[in-house]
């Protein structure tokens, strides 16, 4: 049991560090391209400014398909987020 928790533990803080790396490199992204939290949410209607400061906070995982609408709005390859992690 005790291995079993500790497995979770694991993967609960690598999930952590997950979300607040592709959190940043979107952030990153975003601000670079001088694209507000208001401005990014009216380009695109299925990601609210909330839920994307949720996501580069690193309080929320996206999705795929969450993914993908971002690297549409901010006009970069999908494997952007991934690749540049540290």
């Amino acid at each position: 049991m005790a291995f079993l928790a500790e497995m979770a533990r694991k993967s609960l803080k690598s999930r952590k560090i997950l979300a607040k790396a592709i959190g940043q490199r979107i952030r990153s992204l975003r601000t670079k391209k001088a694209i507000s939290l208001k401005h990014f949410e009216s380009k695109e209607h299925s990601i609210d400014r909330h839920s994307l400061s949720d996501i580069e906070q690193g309080k929320k995982i996206p999705n795929l398909y969450t993914l993908y609408r971002i690297s549409v709005v901010l006009d970069v390859p999908l494997e952007e987020f991934v690749t540049k992690l540290k």
